[in-house]
């Protein structure tokens, strides 16, 4: 446990390192095939903030427009999951092979993953506040709704860009292109 912490840990230092435009981005992540198989214990880490993001969505919901009925089944948990965590390497395998940077799948699929977990710590953070009574229900809309999906689309861009050794560009186009298919995707199961 202490080993995935640390790994965890390294993940999302890389995460922030590139985020800040560093070099050094992966000098603490481990881009090993063990590495990569347990960049994928970030969906364990994710699912009590999750958990917790779903209560605040859900009260917030509720909140904004009481009289609409709010439901999350397991199915839609499961759909999620598989949403999240599994199609963004079966995207990323023939986008990288389509940007001819086969070399650098194992680099995006890693820090891409380190950066799911930061990204879900940063919806857990926007709901803490709203839970806590620190914020509104409009202010907390307004935050989850533009300035986090802003956030979204340039931690995701970044992250192509880093990871996968392209010019501004092609890496941005490259890691926009799976959060649309993320868009579309929730469109289409919900």
């Amino acid at each position: 446990m202490i080993r995935l912490i640390a790994e965890a840990w390294g993940g999302v230092i890389a995460v922030t390192r590139a985020i800040a435009f560093r070099e050094d981005w992966q000098a603490t992540l481990n881009l090993s095939a063990s590495g990569l198989v347990r960049s994928f214990t970030a969906a364990l880490l994710t699912l009590p903030i999750f958990w917790f993001t779903l209560q605040g969505a859900m009260r917030l919901s509720a909140e904004l427009a009481p009289d609409a009925s709010i439901t999350y089944t397991p199915g839609d948990f499961i759909a999620d999951m598989v949403r999240i965590w599994l199609v963004f390497p079966i995207l990323a395998v023939a986008l990288v092979r389509l940007a001819g940077v086969k070399h650098r799948y194992v680099h995006w699929l890693v820090l891409h993953n380190w950066a799911v977990l930061f990204l879900f710590a940063v919806q857990g953070l926007v709901f803490v506040f709203y839970l806590s009574g620190l914020a509104n229900a409009s202010t907390t809309a307004f935050i989850y709704t533009f300035v986090y999906l802003l956030f979204r689309f340039f931690l995701h861009a970044r992250i192509a860009v880093v990871a996968l050794g392209l010019p501004a560009g092609r890496g941005i186009a490259l890691g926009l292109i799976p959060v649309f298919t993320d868009f579309m995707l929730i469109q289409l199961i919900r």
